[in-house]
């Protein structure tokens, strides 16, 4: 650290040229044992994350490495030369240990219910289908559409329920449209209206009672589409050009088709949003490095603001490449597997669980560093 603070007393246009090296210290300090790699791998993992979600994660960690890096080197000037950046970083340590234990034992339960919910769901589903009831995952909850016949009349009902089956009360029926599509090309639209707890069809359904139908959901200013079929038992559905059915996306309007592709998602009982990946890429950043400190400051006391905060940017880039690259192996493992593994579902199922362990492993360890160190600075 000597030549480096020679090389800024002799001018900072030498010291720019440290600005490769501070992105390949960053990628190196991103290898080093017990660091944020393994454990965002094991989030991407457990959550069967994507890319995308491996480059939020790298760039959460980036963002709150640097603050975290500033915060402490504005102290040590603030403070004055007592301050050390080697004896503050324990305090990093477990704090950042005891987060990271958090949000492990966050995504057991998550998992847990995640799994619990499916599996309610899945037994509903089986009891309750029939040749008359179609039970419909929304993402939202589920929506037995049943065809029931009084008074010598057939009309579309539909009852809502959570995740378990439990019923819950029904949206308002301007909501849902329900449209039928026959075998001959004919089409017919229904409207509800609200009777007790669930919604029924205006007009009665005409026989026979072998068609498609597209449910459509508008709320919250966003609709979703749904794709269900009524046949007798038995019935096969003759093959037609243009014929809906789940993976016809191209009936859809882009909006509609994004939420139907996010249904399909939902399916898999794998949901994690946007915030929740970020703030667990905030909390894999918090430990920062004593030498970016160092340099950070040595940087400030001589007035060389810019050069500081571009080395330690730099530093950080080089920890997010690290980063990125483990979580987008993770991402790209998990998707490869999906695809050429028959078991890979079980198998996936059970994987949340050790990576769970894994991170749960990550943040005692840094913990008990972060605690081993402090032990050592009270005896010395």
């Amino acid at each position: 650290m000597t030549d480096f603070s020679q090389l800024l007393q002799q001018g900072a246009t030498n010291a720019w040229l440290f600005i490769p090296s501070a992105i390949l210290l960053g990628a190196l300090h991103g290898l080093e044992p017990g660091h944020s790699k393994t454990m965002m791998a094991a989030f991407i993992i457990a959550v069967r994350g994507t890319v995308w979600q491996a480059f939020l994660l790298a760039i959460a960690a980036t963002v709150s490495h640097t603050a975290i890096v500033w915060l402490v080197a504005l102290a040590g000037i603030w403070y004055g030369p007592s301050f050390s950046a080697e004896a503050t970083e324990p305090y990093f340590l477990l704090a950042s240990g005891v987060l990271i234990v958090g949000v492990a034992l966050w995504m057991l339960l998550r998992t847990y219910r995640e799994q619990q919910d499916t599996k309610a769901r899945l037994a509903y589903q089986q009891k309750a289908q029939s040749n008359q009831t179609r039970v419909i995952d929304t993402g939202h909850g589920l929506v037995d559409l049943m065809l029931v016949n009084e008074g010598g009349s057939n009309r579309f009902r539909a009852k809502f329920k959570n995740m378990r089956g439990v019923d819950k009360k029904p949206p308002a029926a301007k909501e849902l449209i329900l449209d039928t599509k026959r075998d001959d090309g004919s089409k017919q639209t229904f409207r509800f209206l609200t009777k007790g707890d669930y919604l029924e069809t205006i007009d009665a359904v005409p026989g026979p009672l072998s068609f498609d139908i597209v449910l459509t959901w508008d709320h919250d200013d966003h609709e979703h589409v749904y794709y269900e079929s009524f046949r007798p038992h038995g019935a096969a559905k003759p093959a037609a050009a243009g014929q809906l059915d789940l993976g016809d996306m191209e009936a859809m309007d882009a909006h509609a088709r994004s939420h139907a592709m996010d249904i399909q998602k939902r399916f898999a009982g794998r949901t994690v949003t946007t915030g929740q990946v970020i703030m667990f890429g905030l909390t894999g950043g918090l430990l920062p490095c004593p030498a970016a400190i160092t340099v950070l400051v040595l940087c400030l006391q001589l007035k060389q603001f810019s050069l500081g905060l571009t080395l330690v940017l730099c530093f950080s880039i080089g920890l997010a490449l690290t980063l990125l690259f483990s979580g987008t192996v993770a991402a790209w493992g998990m998707q490869k597997a999906s695809k050429k593994w028959k078991g890979f579902d079980a198998f996936a199922d059970r994987v949340p669980y050790f990576s769970s362990a894994v991170i749960i492993a990550v943040g005692l360890f840094t913990a008990y560093s972060g605690y081993s160190h402090l032990l050592q600075g009270h005896a010395a």
